[in-house]
């Protein structure tokens, strides 16, 4: 009879072991972002699988303590049973079965129920481990409080988790497939999402030799004229120098009559609104939220000493999400065009990063937004003409420069 009950216990308990081991797989392996949707859908259990992720170390040291004593106490008991029936050698056969028994049906094949069904296992014990959690939090809290004291954090544990959950999400969208033909678009997109916080306003934006303005001291006749010839909807007013920004012209905010040269200046004037200066080293997350907020579109970027070193929009940004937007007022061109030699010749004002995105490649890591001053950069002078300097994946032969800056480049990738 206290074979038999012996035997009960030792079943009850490899089971519950099986349990316990599976839940820890099922807490480790569960999405909480599916978690968060199927709480918005109202499944109740999906709050309990939310409190446990959030108090992700306390629950697997819950869970690895009850394992444990588990384990040990299963282990105990068939000692003792087999030292009953088979002196001395039944501590061998016990470990020997137990050994076989809870590797089997309390380790590998719950926690392989578990992984393959990670979010339906873990909706399914969350009560249960939940309330076990604060039943056993007195013991809990003393093991966490003497691993805390061994391994003590410091201020970089938080980044490195940052820096890792970025990864896992980055990873997270490389396998992202799905049936439509457009997936890999889609997964570019939300790559460049994630890269928005590492790109500075500097490395995008248009420079100021590249403006459209105008001076706001001419004749009403000449601005209006300097108005109509121009495809942009925002234009930039100075005083004195080019340089000195003195207001941003919504043309859209015009009357439809703009062609009246009886308009006076001090009306157009009037439309005009106070610019807005952003540093260098704005990145494009916060520069994005900026925009939203101030319900802008146009931003003139400065140095550390206020010097304007050109200007960024709203369009420039969602450009690096989206890729090229080529609208009806756009004259379409690829600058990176290859010619028959397969070469591209380009001007060395031209941008960096979109000549690395030409040929699916990652920008290198520099101070330079243009590709002239990346050469300047990397040869640390201004190349003579003819001359050839290289990275890592291109050849850049200056074809003309002056004598402070490089005018014309012609690029071929190294073979």
């Amino acid at each position: 009879m206290i074979s038999l009950i012996l035997l009960f216990f030792l079943i009850l308990l490899v089971l519950l072991s099986g349990f316990l081991s599976g839940s820890e797989t099922a807490i480790t392996a569960t999405s909480k972002a599916r978690i968060i949707y199927q709480k918005k859908k109202g499944i109740k259990k999906a709050g309990y699988v939310l409190k446990l992720l959030d108090k992700k170390d306390n629950v697997i040291s819950t869970l690895l303590l009850s394992n444990n004593l588990v384990n040990i106490l299963a282990s105990s008991l068939a000692t003792a049973f087999f030292y009953d029936v088979f002196g001395v050698e039944g501590i061998f056969y016990a470990t020997l079965l137990m050994t076989v028994v809870i590797v089997i049906f309390a380790e590998v094949l719950p926690k392989t129920y578990a992984l393959n069904r990670p979010n339906r296992t873990a909706l399914l014990i969350s009560p249960i481990i939940y309330y076990l959690n604060k039943f056993l939090f007195v013991f809990v809290f003393v093991i966490n409080l003497i691993v805390r004291v061994i391994f003590r954090r410091n201020d970089n544990d938080t980044l490195n988790k940052d820096l890792q959950s970025e990864e896992e999400l980055k990873g997270v969208i490389d396998l992202y497939k799905t049936s439509n033909p457009d997936y890999e678009q889609e997964k570019e997109m939300l790559q460049s999402i994630l890269q928005l916080n590492d790109i500075t306003v500097e490395e995008i934006f248009t420079h100021r030799k590249n403006i459209y303005s105008i001076d706001s001291s001419i004749d009403t006749k000449y601005i209006i004229n300097k108005i109509n010839s121009s495809r942009f909807t925002r234009i930039p007013f100075w005083k004195d120098d080019p340089e000195n920004i003195i207001g941003l012209l919504n043309v859209r905010a015009l009357n439809i009559d703009i062609d009246n040269h009886e308009r006076s200046k001090e009306i157009i004037f009037e439309k005009i609104t106070k610019p807005w200066f952003i540093p260098e080293t704005t990145n494009l997350l916060e520069q994005l939220v900026e925009f939203r907020k101030r319900k802008e579109h146009l931003a003139f970027v400065v140095d550390e000493f206020g010097e304007l070193l050109g200007l960024i929009t709203l369009e420039d940004i969602i450009e690096e999400i989206v890729g090229e937007i080529v609208d009806e007022i756009d004259i379409p061109e690829n600058d990176f065009k290859l010619n028959r030699y397969g070469k591209v010749i380009v001007d060395g004002e031209k941008n960096l990063r979109d000549l690395y995105k030409n040929f699916d490649l990652e920008a290198p890591d520099c101070k330079s937004s243009t590709i002239a001053g990346y050469i300047l950069e990397i040869s640390k002078k201004i190349p003579l003409y003819g001359e050839v300097v290289r990275d890592n994946v291109f050849n850049y032969k200056i074809l003309s420069h002056s004598r402070k800056q490089i005018s014309r480049i012609e690029i071929y990738k190294i073979n």
